[in-house]
């Protein structure tokens, strides 16, 4: 029996989030619904030009076109020119404030928050998934070996 407990980002999944988004937000250990008031954005941006395969990491306001892992863009350089660049990787982090149901305010990283509808754990992490996993494991186990005769 195999287990496979990881988390995955979804691809299509946008780099920041915008305002009046509904979102999951961590609060004292748990996830509640809230919604973005405001947002101070700053998303990352990891390139390599194609021109000499050299890296860079700019903020996303350097880049012309679409802000997605593989997609082929113009990066600004120091000079203020473009050149033409592939992204490797996207990290939002910006500061995100948000207002939960009961009207508490409180300022986040995008580490801190799911899109609502998301799920924030695996379906099998959750102790019944847990609980019937070992029961099926020890069944199993129970119809394997008595089967066998000593």
């Amino acid at each position: 029996m195999k287990l496979i407990f990881s988390l995955f980002i979804a691809l299509d999944e946008p780099p920041y989030l915008t305002v009046g988004t509904d979102v999951s937000a961590k609060y004292r250990g748990a996830f509640c619904e809230a919604k973005i008031k405001t947002a101070k954005r700053l998303v990352k941006v990891k390139v390599t030009f194609r021109h000499d395969s050299s890296t860079v990491e700019v903020q996303d306001d350097h880049i012309k076109g679409p802000l997605k892992v593989g997609a082929i863009v113009e990066v600004k350089n120091l000079d203020g020119a473009y050149q033409e660049a592939v992204i490797n990787k996207l990290t939002d982090a910006s500061w995100y404030t948000v207002v939960f149901d009961d009207g508490d305010e409180k300022t986040l990283r995008r580490s801190s928050l799911c899109l609502k509808g998301e799920r924030h754990f695996a379906e099998s992490e959750t102790w019944p998934g847990v609980y019937l996993i070992y029961r099926l494991y020890i069944l199993s186990l129970y119809l394997m070996f008595s089967k066998t005769q000593f």
